[in-house]
């Protein structure tokens, strides 16, 4: 009897020393311990006057690192935004997403996200700046939920001039049916390096012949791209045929002057993102004036890792994301792109520009 009662004894010893010992935890990310960052450069209250004369001259943006309570956690993401001092930052212009605490980028360039953002050329106008700071999951570079530190807003003011955008690169004019045959209302495609190749996005929409030629100007007196003899050559004979493809929708095309070669390959394109299960594009809409794609989608819901992409054709054999750092460019296959914002947003498509690039834009 004193045997098993020792061994009841020993037992009940062993439980009481688990019971006692500390349960390890992981350590949780405290939000009232985070520092925000601070923008650094250009200092608050700076004026800048741009010009042609000084467009490739640089301007720095820089910012002190956010500070969390963990170390070795995650990366972070740093999302530079700016609007229009009198508005939200709902309506903001991202500049760039980086995982640095600096960016360079020139007059040129920032001079044509001024005019977008709506700043009057020739006109000093107030512009406003903020740092969203966020932890990024190493696994799938997803936000961190609870981890977006706003930093606070400097001012600068800048006076924009008239940049030309796209009409910088040399081009072709595409008049065709879908258009009443009109070079001068015609949308471009542009040769962007001077290499003798022209590439674009032309949308053809339902009903006519989807005839078209190319052209060097706004006009039939210069030189017109007609259909060669054999399929994907061109003829600049007055009387060749007219060029064709074969059903409506969007095609991404590209001409070789040189060689008096085309190409075409149908692309219909679609915003796809997280609060769509990554299952389901929602289409988008050719705006013929200004030459982009655009759509306005209600009711997105605020997450902070909420993300999208571009892509063509329902699939994603093609598709457009954000290159690193973020600056608006896109690149084929690229980063999942972060929607700051839930609420109504306006994506933005354009293939006006050497790589494309997109606009993401709330209400």
């Amino acid at each position: 009897m004193k045997k098993i009662v020792f061994i009841l004894f020993l037992l009940s010893g062993i439980i009481l020393t688990d019971a006692c010992k500390k349960v390890e935890t992981d350590p949780q990310l405290d939000m009232s311990l985070a520092v925000k960052p601070a923008i650094t450069s250009p200092a608050n209250g700076s004026a800048f006057v741009f010009s042609k004369e000084n467009a490739d001259s640089t301007i720095t943006f820089s910012w002190s690192a956010a500070e969390y309570n963990l170390t070795d956690l995650a990366a972070t993401s740093y999302l530079l935004q700016m609007a229009q001092a009198d508005s939200s930052f709902e309506t903001a212009k991202k500049i760039v997403s980086t995982s640095e605490t600096t960016y360079t980028t020139t007059y040129g360039d920032l001079n044509k996200s001024l005019v977008t953002l709506g700043l009057e050329v020739d006109v000093a106008g107030s512009v406003k700046f903020r740092v969203v700071a966020s932890l990024k999951s190493y696994d799938d570079g997803a936000v961190i939920t609870g981890s977006m530190l706003d930093s606070e807003e400097t001012n600068s003011t800048f006076t924009p001039y008239e940049s030309g955008g796209p009409a910088e690169y040399a081009k072709l004019w595409v008049p065709g049916d879908y258009q009443g045959w009109n070079p001068a209302e015609a949308p471009n495609i542009y040769d962007f390096d001077g290499d003798g190749i022209y590439t674009g996005y032309i949308y053809f929409p339902a009903g006519g012949t989807y005839e078209f030629k190319f052209t060097s100007d706004p006009d039939w007196e210069h030189t017109n791209y007609g259909n060669g003899a054999n399929p994907g050559e061109l003829d600049t004979d007055p009387g060749a045929g007219n060029l064709t493809v074969p059903d409506s929708g969007g095609y991404y095309v590209e001409v070789d002057i040189e060689n008096l070669s085309w190409t075409y390959e149908l692309q219909n394109w679609g915003v796809i993102g997280e609060w769509l299960g990554w299952s389901e594009d929602i289409n988008m809409i050719w705006d013929a004036d200004n030459q982009y794609l655009w759509v306005t989608v209600e009711n997105i819901p605020a997450a902070e890792n909420q993300r999208f992409k571009y892509r063509a054709n329902d699939g994603w054999d093609v598709n457009l994301g954000a290159k690193d750092p973020d600056d608006g460019t896109l690149v084929p296959g690229g980063a999942d792109i972060p929607i700051p914002d839930g609420g109504t947003l306006t994506f933005i498509l354009r293939f006006t520009t050497p790589e494309p690039t997109y606009e993401l834009s709330g209400k």
